[in-house]
């Protein structure tokens, strides 16, 4: 990564003595602060001399042993991709300098605190909502098939209004699938143990002790006697239950499988982003002669994508602020369009070395813009000239009538809705003497609503389709000793399953075949969700399945399923085993788990090659806490 001679022919420089008050990428950036590191990656504020502003320097070597550049080349290439995430939980990069042994990766610097010392004074009311940011950067990473490298509390810089942000990018590991997402879930559960209770849960990254901070490390967290973190609530007191619990579930890594999860039960704890967006003149992420534009929309493009999830009690918190988030993302709609990276890219902080790789969408600067062009109300002229007139012609006395009863309609209809809002919320909430929160009365309210729309969609529509386990109908009863014998169909594989149209992933799909193990010690679950699956407002998915592929196809008469009580299923066949919907799967019956397990019996069925069990109703495991977990599925014909 250092300058290289006229000698670099015989011989690769190794990296250079990096010190306060030195300088690098030919005189451009002065050292100013140490701010920690891993193996291979040294992390540093330094000063843009060109540009007189603060950036933040991620020093990328090879691994001790290595020839160079060694798997420097590969953390580059991963954090260079990271270039195509907008999000205001991701500092964003500048700029990546290449070197012969290595390169530098250069963001902006996110003013505020780092890790360590915001955690130094917990504020654990604050803390779910200063995860929503990284979140939001962890779950668009996701989605993009890469990696955020969460794996150290020295990459995370907490901002003046609280929001935590990976300030330091550099993508150590591959970005393979499953395990790099479960990873960066854990980092994400990590940084919310630390701002609950001041201490970090997971072992430092490998290297970590070579490099200094100039604000220490957090302290590591209690473990009890079988080496197990200890529980936020016990550690600090304060810390309120659900808190504890997401950040718990999130390190566990199986409980919580994906960025998405976390990101959903983050927005229906705070509703959306910490923040509403920054003004034009520059965000908190501005870092001097930065302007807050990209960040500014991916937060409010990120602020929309979830809003769909948000719980009842999550809007009612927010109401008094609906009408300026309104506003807000109406506002910003136009400048995300005008701000694309192909439109700034290439700034200041990409020129004057020899050795930068310009980046796609690594732009120096963005500004806010906005197309005022439409902004004034224009009306086409009556008189069909083709003329165009900004005074709007007399209306219509018969459209004026109607428009006034359409008022005067609707109005009758807000206020018959509001006395019966008010008189169902009073009700609910009456008798509980103030001992619950209102936001937990709010949440129960909309729970029972959501459970109560889940259960008509789960329904079935027709005596024939039946419910699965002991309700079965009183024909099936009748006709039982006419039943033919049925024996077990060979599976071959078995995947967890969800439409392309769904929110997250098809979670732990790696633990999909315990099903078929003949095992009924092990198992497959889902992740676990604050509110049940459904279509309303407040489900994050409408379900998840289990997709299972026959050896050969044949007909499937009969599914034993031994579960977690109180699960809702569907089964169904399919043509592929990766179906886009669910509008291309064919239900045929549908089922409840009962005492832990369910047998459901299909009549005259067709011969199938794919069989899916579609879960629609998760069991409750907890206070806003839903899963399923099933051991076995034994499918007959």
């Amino acid at each position: 990564m250092g300058e290289t001679t006229g000698d670099s022919a015989r011989a690769v420089p190794g990296p250079p003595r990096l010190q306060v008050g030195g300088v690098v990428a030919g005189g451009r950036y002065e050292l100013l602060e140490r701010h920690g590191g891993v193996a291979g990656q040294s992390f540093w504020k330094a000063r843009d001399r060109r540009l007189g502003r603060p950036v933040a320097l991620t020093f990328v070597d090879p691994l001790p042993g290595e020839e160079p550049p060694g798997s420097a080349t590969g953390v580059l290439d991963r954090t260079v991709a990271l270039t195509a995430v907008y999000s205001d939980g991701l500092a964003r990069v500048l700029d990546v300098i290449r070197g012969r042994a290595g390169g530098i990766v250069v963001t902006e610097w996110v003013p505020g605190r780092s890790l360590a010392a915001a955690i130094t004074e917990p504020a654990p009311d604050a803390a779910v909502e200063a995860l929503w940011g990284i979140s939001d950067a962890a779950t668009r990473t996701e989605d993009a098939g890469l990696a955020l490298g969460l794996d150290s509390p020295d990459r995370v810089r907490v901002t003046e209004d609280g929001r935590a942000v990976l300030a330091f990018p550099g993508v150590s590991a591959e970005a393979d699938g499953g395990a790099a997402a479960r990873r960066d879930v854990r980092g994400l559960g990590a940084v919310l143990y630390a701002l609950l209770t001041g201490t970090w849960p997971l072992d430092l990254p490998e290297g970590s002790g070579a490099y200094e901070h100039v604000d220490g490390r957090p302290g590591q967290a209690p473990r009890d006697d079988d080496d197990e973190v200890v529980d936020p609530t016990e550690v600090r007191p304060g810390v309120s239950t659900d808190s504890a619990v997401l950040a718990m579930r999130s390190l566990d890594g199986s409980a919580v499988s994906s960025a998405a999860t976390v990101l959903s039960m983050v927005t229906d704890r705070t509703g959306g982003p910490v923040r509403a967006a920054g003004p034009a003149s520059g965000g908190p992420h501005s870092g001097g002669a930065h302007s807050g534009g990209s960040h500014a929309s991916g937060a409010s493009n990120s602020a929309a994508s979830t809003a769909g999830s948000a719980s009842a009690g999550a809007v009612a918190g927010g109401l008094a602020a609906g009408g300026a988030a309104a506003g807000g993302v109406a506002a910003l709609s136009s400048s995300s369009s005008s701000s694309s990276p192909s439109a700034t890219s290439g700034g200041p902080a990409s020129s004057g070395t020899s050795t930068t790789s310009g980046a796609p969408g690594t732009s120096a600067a963005r500004s806010d813009t906005s197309d005022t062009a439409g902004s004034s109300d224009y009306s086409r002229d009556d008189a069909g000239d083709g003329s165009w007139s900004d005074a709007p012609g007399d209306p219509d006395p018969d459209v004026q009538r109607r428009r006034w009863m359409i008022m005067a309609g609707a109005g009758a209809a807000a206020v018959v809705a509001i006395v019966v809002l008010s008189v169902w919320m009073l009700g609910a909430l009456s008798g509980n003497q103030n001992d619950t929160p209102l936001s937990q009365q709010l949440d129960a309210i909309e729970r029972a609503a959501q459970a109560s729309r889940s259960s008509e969609a789960a329904a079935p529509t027709t005596a024939e389709e039946g419910s699965g386990d002991g309700a079965n109908s009183g024909d099936e009863d009748a006709s039982e000793e006419d039943a033919p014998a049925v024996s077990p169909l060979s599976v071959s594989t078995v995947t967890s399953w969800q439409p392309d149209s769904s929110n997250g992933n098809a979670e732990n799909s790696a633990s999909a075949p315990n099903v078929i193990d003949g095992d009924p010690s092990t198992s497959w679950s889902t992740d676990t969700y604050r509110d049940q699956f459904g279509s309303g407002p407040g489900a994050y998915k409408p379900g998840i399945g289990l997709m299972f592929t026959l050896e050969d196809p044949g007909q499937v008469r009969e599914v034993e399923i031994a579960a977690d009580a109180d699960i809702r299923f569907e089964i169904r066949a399919s043509d592929s085993a990766s179906p886009s919907s669910l509008d291309d799967t064919t239900r045929l019956r549908t089922g409840t788990v009962e005492d832990g397990t369910a047998t459901v019996r299909i009549d005259d069925a067709d011969e199938a090659e794919y069989i899916l069990v579609w879960i629609t109703r998760l069991g409750s495991v907890g206070p806003q806490a839903y899963e399923a977990s099933i051991s076995e599925v034994e499918l007959l014909g």
